[in-house]
């Protein structure tokens, strides 16, 4: 698999400075899972076990223009050559009952930074030589056009109900031939939780996004079929 993501001028810079750091970066999340389905794209995020401001002085000392407005969960963004990069300390989530916020709580381990991410599909880490990190078996997932979990769909949900909406978002975007039935059921169980948990803006944007893909006709015949269509219409007004 070739990432051609790896040969931007930019990445290789911020490889480069990592490296000569004697620190480990990745690549982690859409830009890997598009490379993947063959789709070009401009996002790409960086994951790493190097604690946020020893990223931002790293990034300064080589007189890289920064943004700190995710600082409070572990992102530092750079701005090389007019592109923009998140950079991610691997991170454990620490979630209050009842709340979408987590505590965050930096980490060192790779696999503590895969399993607070939200599907398979989005978990999937490659380093500067194209090595793939792959935990919860994403790669065969994107090949079987499947959206799945990565912990248990109920608790995943529980965590963050605007994975719900996530959920639906990819499927509707890539994958509505197939469905992981432990995850459409879960989604369907505890969709109500999305008017409580959710502010109205936040609906709005995902439910653009599943109106875009090819597979929304299918989406929006699982949501009727399951009673759930009804209370979404006045989110897909423009």
């Amino acid at each position: 698999m070739e990432f051609n993501f790896l040969q931007n001028p930019s990445v290789i810079k911020l490889f480069d400075l990592f490296e000569q750091e004697d620190c480990r970066l990745y690549v982690v999340g859409g830009a890997v899972r598009d490379a993947f389905l063959g789709i070009k794209t401009n996002d790409i995020d960086f994951a790493t076990p190097v604690k946020p401001e020893k990223v931002l002085e790293m990034l300064q000392s080589h007189n890289i223009e920064v943004d700190l407005k995710g600082i409070k969960f572990g992102t530092i963004s750079a701005n090389i050559d007019g592109e923009k990069f998140d950079i991610t300390t691997f991170r454990k989530d620490n979630y209050a009952r009842g709340s979408r916020f987590p505590e965050i709580v930096c980490s060192k381990k790779i696999r503590d930074d895969f399993i607070r991410r939200d599907f398979t599909i989005n978990a999937i880490y490659v380093d500067r030589i194209g090595r793939i990190i792959d935990f919860g078996n994403g790669v065969e997932d994107l090949k079987n056009g499947i959206v799945k979990f990565i912990i248990s769909p109920r608790k995943s949900i529980f965590f963050d109900p605007l994975r719900i909406l996530r959920y639906f978002r990819f499927c509707s975007l890539y994958f509505y031939k197939n469905f992981d039935e432990a995850s459409l059921k879960a989604c369907i169980d505890k969709f109500f939780r999305i008017k409580k948990a959710l502010p109205k803006k936040k609906i709005k944007y995902e439910m653009k996004k599943i109106l875009e893909g090819d597979g929304a006709k299918i989406i929006l015949d699982i949501w009727e079929k399951n009673n759930i269509l009804p209370d979404m219409l006045e989110y897909m007004e423009d």
